[in-house]
């Protein structure tokens, strides 16, 4: 019987031993099992899963050396649960459905990540920010997504953060990322054909130069967004908005306002090839001048309704060798004669000069200029008090008539008022040319009258002088005086 018993109680204990390495087997099958749905072959790479451009609707995952990684693409779904992933590490989301992103609703279970991806989305906005609990977040992946506007405190609790990537988004600005916020920042990428390139990107100029605990890596894949400065590179669009903000004349006495209007590219690709095209507003200023300086490369000049009357900085001034367009309009010019022959006027494309003082201009000269000018696009000399006398206007209304395609308001190019002047206020194109050179009928009748007049009188003292000496020769037989003088 105690044999029995002995036996009995080997074969239960054996049993149970069974039941236990039964039961831990099942448990260990069902949650592999249960991992299934998102375990992947070593050889995939979760930024290929990712790559697809449809939802894959799944999530997939690898074990690594430095941690377990997650891959969901469409969102989290039922397959994959948080709690089963406390020490994840790194998590990728793409494609998700939704066009926002709440990292405090949608990483919770996650403490522990050091790395986030969020991409290929067509997220539009971050809401709120980044939770403190992501204190050990070491890399932030927001490209490839439709952001439109970050702001500063969206990272303020990503205390440990080095790496931010917020490329090809569709950012037009950014603030500068702060000490305070980022203590630790040391990359940030910025790839995008979007950006506003205006002065509040200022301080890329100083990452650029290395002035800053952070450095832009990949600025030369950063384009600008905006229609003056389409597709051209961030930094030397910067440089020039920067350089032109220092050489504007905008402090009193000019008040002048300086823009960039359009840069050009002469090369290829290179950035060095880039020429900026400037304009400086100083009209309706008070100005009794020309500005004395300009910046570099200024292209066009506006200085209407001033009081400016001469225009000697065409020609005396270095910072109007590279100026091609000039509006002078409104002002108190009388003459462009110092013009003559100038290698500005040569090389001009527009010259407005309407509404000034001047009766006259030496028309040879700038016919001259403009035969040899390639560049010359529009003058303007409408309003002004023109004097339509024989020296100027035959010679003038050739220069018009020659030049008409480019000679924008040529009729309002008249006659000023002169007293008995029947041309008074007509095109100078359009003055008969038989009758140019006389100032009125009236004139012309009292020239011939006056004429007349004299002839009448000198064939009176012919005939007179003519009956005196034949009385002389008849009474005392002298000739006339005359006759002495002929041999």
């Amino acid at each position: 019987m105690k044999m029995a018993k002995i036996i009995d109680k080997k074969t239960e204990r054996n049993e149970t031993q069974c039941r236990l390495v039964f039961y831990g087997i099942y448990f260990s099958f069902a949650a592999i099992f249960r991992m299934l749905p998102i375990a992947v072959a070593l050889g995939t790479k979760l930024s290929e899963f990712c790559a697809s451009q449809t939802p894959q609707n799944k999530c997939v995952g690898v074990n690594k050396t430095d941690g377990y990684r997650v891959a969901c693409s469409g969102g989290f779904h039922e397959d994959y649960l948080p709690e089963d992933y406390p020490q994840l590490q790194s998590l990728m989301l793409c494609h998700l459905p939704t066009d926002y992103f709440d990292p405090t609703e949608s990483l919770q279970p996650y403490s522990k990540l050091v790395k986030l991806t969020v991409t290929n989305s067509k997220i539009k906005e971050i809401i709120g920010e980044f939770p403190e609990f992501l204190q050990n977040l070491k890399t932030l992946n927001l490209s490839h997504l439709n952001l439109e506007r970050v702001k500063p405190s969206t990272f303020k609790y990503l205390s440990s953060l080095e790496v931010l990537d917020l490329s090809y988004n569709k950012l037009h600005y950014l603030q500068l990322p702060t000490a305070e916020y980022l203590p630790k920042l040391k990359q940030i990428w910025l790839a995008g054909h979007s950006w506003f390139c205006k002065h509040n990107l200022f301080w890329m100029l100083r990452v650029s130069k290395g002035l800053m605990t952070f450095k832009v890596m990949d600025f030369n894949r950063m384009t600008c967004g905006d229609h003056k400065y389409f597709e051209n590179p961030v930094i030397p669009i910067l440089r020039m908005l920067s350089d032109l903000e220092k050489e504007c004349p905008s402090s009193p006495p000019n008040n002048c306002v300086c823009t960039l209007d359009h840069v050009v590219n002469y090369g290829m690709s290179s950035s060095f090839s880039l020429h900026p095209l400037i304009t400086v507003d100083c009209s309706y200023r008070d100005l009794k001048i020309l500005p004395k300086i300009l910046p570099h490369n200024t292209t066009t000049l506006l200085v209407q309704g001033n009081q400016i009357s001469t225009v000697d900085d065409l020609i005396t001034n270095r910072y109007y060798a590279r100026l091609l367009d000039i509006y002078l309009d409104y002002n108190r010019i009388s003459s462009i004669s110092i013009l003559e022959g100038s290698q500005w006027l040569a090389q001009c494309r527009i010259l407005s000069i309407k509404g000034n003082n001047l009766t006259k201009i030496p028309t040879y000269a700038l016919d001259n200029a403009f035969q040899r000018n390639r560049n010359i696009g529009l003058v303007y000399l409408g309003a002004n008090p023109w004097r339509c006398d024989c020296l100027f206007a035959p010679a003038f209304q050739d220069f018009l008539i020659k030049y008409k395609s480019f000679i924008e308001d040529i009729t309002d190019i008249k006659c000023s008022y002169q007293q008995d002047d029947e041309y008074y206020m007509t095109p100078i194109r359009d003055l008969p040319r038989n009758t140019l050179c006389r100032t009125s009928t009236t004139d012309m009748v009292n020239y011939w009258d006056s004429l007349n007049v004299l002839l009448a009188f000198l064939i009176v003292v012919l005939i007179l002088k003519f009956i005196y000496d034949y009385v002389l020769y008849k009474k005392y037989g002298t000739l006339p005086r005359i006759t002495i003088l002929f041999p």
